[in-house]
């Protein structure tokens, strides 16, 4: 047989051979999975905070990464809305698609406690540990004790305190930290003292007047009230005992974490404080495609994101950002997929 015909004859035993399989079904075990249809486009919004906040500017720039990644028509919107407590609500009542939270806060959402009336069951975790929030407490002043019991004992026992906004996530931690501290609003109105609840303009004006002792704040590195308060002001940070810690913890469900030296003006060592970290999160409903798609997308684009503010520094989905202590809610099933193909959750 000559090359031709031999090159003839294979050709026509390969096609009966393929034609056989097509016909039985076992083709698919041997040719490659056709490329999955392309995605739907989306119609997103992202909530996070205030314009100029941190969690603002994640926003903006995962909104910029989501836009290149989902299909032709998608829209990602990035409003400067909502914030810590409300975000939770939102993604429950399907007005945003996608939050950025505290971990703390999600498991009070999820959990219904602490500002929550109702336990919030169909929020769902997708990226945590993008930074680190600590509760601050921030006196007015130097030369005394930092222990913050103390302080409340022995320097102050008449102090005057001032909270953002009652309901705000500052004011609640605030209010939890200074009642396991024992200055609590009741407690210390009776020794003579008080609280006071407003804007950081508020905050601001009564420090620098000094008719205000003793402000708490969650806080990440570089953020801009504290850190104007602590440039234009003689502070000290105050350092909660371990048994109030240690109290957050169990009753509340904070982190502890420590702020090194330097985070803000002023602060001259290392500071033990309650703690938590951003996490972003989403609704049940999202399809798990979805997710997936979101968590690949700011896996393997940290670089950009890290960028866009020096609080994600030190951010990176292989340092666990899978864990329920990051994120404080159940992992979305498409989020838990993309983990477990990278072999970072087992």
């Amino acid at each position: 047989m000559n090359i031709r015909k031999m090159i003839s004859s294979a050709g026509h035993t390969c096609f009966k051979v393929l034609s056989t399989l097509a016909a039985t079904g076992a083709l698919a075990v041997l040719l490659p999975a056709p490329a999955a249809a392309a995605a739907q486009p989306v119609n997103w919004t992202i909530a996070s905070f205030a314009q100029g906040s941190s969690w603002y500017v994640y926003s903006v720039n995962l909104g910029e990464l989501l836009r290149e990644a989902l299909p032709p028509g998608s829209t990602v919107d990035t409003p400067p809305i909502a914030g810590g407590l409300a975000n939770p609500k939102l993604i429950a009542a399907d007005k945003a698609q996608i939050a950025f939270g505290m971990a703390v806060v999600g498991n009070w959402a999820f959990n219904g406690e602490s500002g929550f009336t109702e336990p919030l069951k169909s929020l769902r975790a997708l990226v945590g540990g993008w930074d680190s929030y600590y509760l601050v407490p921030l006196a007015r002043g130097k030369g005394f004790p930092v222990d913050l019991s103390g302080y409340f004992k022995e320097v102050r026992p008449k102090a005057r305190i001032v909270l953002l906004t009652r309901g705000s996530v500052g004011a609640f931690g605030g209010q939890q930290l200074l009642d396991i501290a024992g200055a609590g609003e009741k407690a210390l109105s009776e020794a003579g003292g008080g609280y006071e609840f407003g804007s950081f303009d508020m905050v601001k004006n009564r420090f620098s007047g000094g008719t205000s002792d003793v402000f708490v704040q969650v806080a990440t590195a570089g953020h801009p009230g504290i850190t104007e308060i602590a440039q234009t002001n003689t502070v000290t940070f105050l350092q909660p005992s371990q048994p109030v810690l240690d109290a957050m913890t169990k009753q509340h469900g904070w982190g502890t974490n420590s702020m090194p030296k330097g985070t803000f003006p002023g602060q001259d060592k290392d500071i033990l404080l309650p703690s938590t970290t951003t996490t972003l999160f989403t609704s049940a409903k999202l399809p798990d495609d979805d997710a997936y798609l979101i968590v690949k997308t700011i896996c393997e684009k940290t670089d950009r994101l890290r960028a866009a503010h020096k609080a994600l520094a030190r951010f990176d989905c292989a340092n666990g950002a899978w864990k329920k202590e990051v994120n404080g809610l159940p992992l979305h099933p498409g989020a838990e997929r993309y983990y477990k193909e990278r072999g970072w959750l087992k």
